[in-house]
């Protein structure tokens, strides 16, 4: 049986448009042909080599525009800046080739127009390397960017038509001046890209600056080598060096998107986002002190602007920085304050119980004052919870809590709930006496709320307390306070529940005998004790 197979063409130039093959391929292809049109052909078809230049520009759009299209919202922009750079050259090249095509006889090799136009295309690439995509920034920042961007590109437009007319000029030294005005700008632009590259954290962006800090650096040595050149002999052959960034920019641009890029130092990241917007203020005043040697005034305004814009920039970001900053914190400390809270209660939780003990003992301590605790817990919870559910052992606990906090109404007391059915107090500036009274406080409290309880014999819910305090006249330790009160609340427990239980620390740190006991014992011996 005869198979028929559809034949596909297989030339390079195929393969290479359906993607098959590398498109560093046209780097050769294309400048090995813009070679033999350059050297090889009759004066009469100069053009075609300017012709050539081009279409290598317009290759390069049209290759960043696809790269564009599969990149984010903010990366896109920045490509979009960059065709914008390109049609300046091109338009450039344009006027070139048309002249040339027309037969129009120049008188030198800088053409005003044509230079402001090539000069131009520095303006969205100044743009590009000093906006950051900052949301602290947002329009306020692009606002300011534009006010630089139209203000170097009107100095430009001031400073190429001072000393070049419509039709340019034949001074010598005004050709070396130009010369020298594209290098500034090329290796400025391609230093500054290079920085925004190595100072990138977002990967398309890093991606973006990689691929234009390349562009930019064979950007500004080939022109400057064929600028030199071409001073003292016009050579066709030259074109290949403006050519060249362009067609090595297309495979550049359409392999950008590969594999992700290493990820720069946090420090170098906010090292570049702060002083990119320096790059567009510090052309400005470049170029405004420049244009001030012909036109004073114009350049000090240009300077002005310059420094008043970077200046506002500054103000605007810092100014959100700061607000950033503060509702960072004020998130922070509402964190922090939920963290410590428990989530049923409303109260503090063991966390915060256990940093608050050590605090407030650290300070008893060091000032030789009492401090007391009180360890309590809800009397046969768990025939609480067996008898009327969960949700209503819940919902005692949080009315539990409330009473409470209600009965030990100091600002200085510390009410946590320790775990489970178990609560705890910090007395701080407390005695023995002052504790016995807080602790039947909080006794009667809970039992004044009358909540059911089918299981305990007094029919409703109850709490027992375990009260332990410490003078501060000898060595002792939060665990000490918090052992002794444990075990004076195992007493009351043993003992019947409902009670309160006594069981301080002596003179030496150790625990004393407890006792139990209903109602208040003695009184306390300082106004500011219980």
């Amino acid at each position: 049986m005869i198979r028929s197979e559809t034949i596909q063409p297989s030339s390079p130039f195929w393969s290479l448009a359906r993607g098959r093959l590398s498109p560093w391929l046209l780097v050769p292809c294309y400048l090995l042909l813009h070679g033999i049109v350059a050297t090889c052909l009759p004066a009469k078809f100069d053009p075609l080599s300017t012709i050539f230049i081009v279409l290598a520009e317009w290759g390069a759009i049209a290759s960043c525009l696809k790269t564009s299209w599969r990149s984010t919202r903010s990366a896109r922009f920045f490509w979009v800046l960059l065709v914008a750079a390109i049609l300046f050259h091109s338009a450039a090249m344009s006027l070139d080739a048309l002249t040339e095509i027309a037969r129009v006889p120049l008188l030198n090799h800088v053409p005003a127009l044509q230079v402001l136009l090539s000069m131009m295309y520095g303006v969205p690439l100044l743009y590009a390397v000093s906006l950051q995509s900052d949301r602290r920034v947002g329009a306020v920042g692009r606002v300011i960017h534009a006010i630089l961007s139209i203000a170097i590109g009107a100095l430009i437009y001031v400073q190429i038509f001072s000393f070049l007319g419509l039709h340019g000029t034949n001074e010598a030294s005004d050709e070396t001046l130009v010369t020298y005005l594209f290098d500034a700008i090329d290796f400025f632009l391609a230093g500054a890209a290079t920085i925004r590259w190595l100072g990138s954290c977002d990967d398309q962006e890093r991606r973006f600056f990689r691929t234009l800090t390349l562009f930019l650096w064979m950007n500004a040595v080939f022109p400057a080598v064929h600028n030199r050149i071409l001073i003292h002999h016009d050579y066709v052959a030259l074109d290949l060096l403006i050519s060249a960034p362009y067609v090595f920019l297309v495979p550049l641009a359409l392999k950008s998107q590969g594999r992700p890029a290493p990820q720069p130092a946090a420090g170098l990241v906010r090292t570049v986002r702060s002083g990119s917007p320096l790059f567009h203020a510090s052309a400005l005043v470049f170029l405004a002190v420049i244009a001030s040697r012909t036109h004073f005034y114009i350049g000090l305004i240009a300077a002005i602007v310059g420094v008043v814009g970077y200046g506002i920039l500054n103000v605007f970001v810092q100014n959100r920085g700061l607000e950033a900053e503060d509702s960072l914190l004020a998130s922070n400390a509402a964190l922090e304050k939920l963290v410590d809270l428990d989530g049923l209660t409303g109260i503090a939780n063991r966390r915060a119980f256990d940093g608050a003990l050590h605090r407030e003992f650290a300070v008893a301590m060091r000032s030789r004052q009492p401090i007391s605790l009180l360890m309590i817990d809800v009397d046969l919870f768990k025939s609480l919870n067996d008898a009327k559910g969960h949700i209503a052992g819940d919902r005692y606990l949080v009315q539990i809590a409330g009473a409470v906090r209600k009965a030990v109404s100091r600002t200085s007391d510390f009410v946590a709930r320790y775990g489970g059915e178990e609560f705890a107090v910090i007395l701080p500036a407390t005695d023995g006496a002052g504790a016995k009274i807080a602790a039947e406080k909080v006794r009667k409290a809970v039992a004044d709320l009358r909540l059911s309880h089918p299981g305990s014999d007094f029919g409703t819910v109850t709490v027992s307390v375990g009260v332990a305090t410490f003078d501060g006249s000898a060595p002792g330790s939060p665990a000490d306070l918090t052992v002794t009160a444990d075990n004076a609340l195992y007493i009351a427990k043993r003992e019947g529940r409902n009670l309160s239980v006594f069981g301080g620390l002596d003179s030496l740190g150790n625990a004393a005998n407890a006792k139990a006991y209903k109602g208040a014992e003695g009184e306390s011996s300082d106004p500011h004790f219980y």
